[in-house]
């Protein structure tokens, strides 16, 4: 029962750190970035110490006023505690294993590896469109694991893309959200990050969907598990510059522009505008 609830918990940070992957950007590419800069929920762990530029804060306010929407944090001092251990466990190991990894592989064998996680998120996708009645794109979603899977190889190769069956990104989260679901208040999760009781719960039915968690095997199980963590941290490697460069309160930061972003996933809209910080580093 302890290792179940271990994988659960590390395949569980997966998921919550890949749908964050454009909250400040404001976009819906989860590759990582070449060259720009990018945020990701993880990174809310990796903030540093630098002095964001004149103005961020104030900008920041502006953007918040106007287009965050109102979050529940009756737990914000427990929340802030968990931000600054995720903080620290991503500053001493994550982060460097993932800069270790970017710089030990070469990019085709590293996007091989995305490709793969991806492939493996495709069901919690796939169910996540049924349960909100989008049958064709939930169709499309079973025809891009299948396709992938096999002519793809394991899903190394994104053969489905170029067939006209597009990757899509839902989650149990946002399936929860679309049956009129509220997010609850939020929470900072150890090394998940920035979440919701919604969203929590969510991350429970996006593992017992992910093909990975059924390897029999327990090492090559966990091997994939950790393998996977590093590939999303690796994916987020730029992002950090958003948050360095944001907001002086990097909590209230990344708070409101994770509730914004999942808000805008529930309800299948842009944010409109881009978090005020994103531009920062550009």
């Amino acid at each position: 029962m302890n290792k179940k609830l271990a994988a659960l918990g590390l395949t569980a940070s997966l998921y919550a750190m890949l749908p964050g992957a454009a909250v400040a950007a404001g976009g819906g590419n989860f590759e990582r970035p070449q060259g720009g800069p990018a945020a990701g929920t993880v990174v809310a762990t990796a903030a540093t110490t630098s002095t964001a530029p004149a103005g961020a804060d104030d900008d920041f306010g502006d953007w918040e006023k106007e287009v965050a929407p109102e979050v529940s944090d009756p737990l914000e001092k427990i929340n802030r505690g968990v931000f600054w251990f995720n903080d620290q466990a991503d500053r001493f190991v994550i982060k460097p294993v993932a800069k270790g990894y970017d710089w030990v592989l070469p990019k085709p064998v590293k996007r091989g590896v995305s490709n793969v996680f991806d492939n493996l998120f495709t069901p919690v996708v796939a169910v996540s469109d049924l349960l909100q009645g989008n049958f064709q794109e939930s169709a499309s979603d079973v025809g891009r694991f299948v396709i992938n899977s096999t002519v793809g190889v394991v899903g190394i190769f994104d053969v489905a893309t170029g067939w006209g069956l597009e990757k899509r990104r839902e989650d149990i989260g946002q399936a929860l959200g679309a049956w009129g679901i509220g997010s609850g208040p939020y929470l900072v999760l150890p090394i998940l990050g920035p979440s919701s009781v919604r969203d929590g719960v969510g991350l429970v039915g996006n593992y017992f969907l992910s093909p990975q968690n059924y390897i029999e095997d327990d090492g090559a199980r966990w091997g994939v598990i950790l393998l996977g963590g590093i590939d999303t941290r690796y994916r987020l490697l730029d992002a950090s510059t958003v948050l360095e460069q944001a907001a002086l309160d990097r909590y209230a930061f990344v708070r409101s522009s994770y509730s914004q972003h999942r808000q805008n996933l529930v309800e299948n809209k842009d944010a409109g505008k881009p978090v005020p910080a994103a531009s920062f580093g550009q």
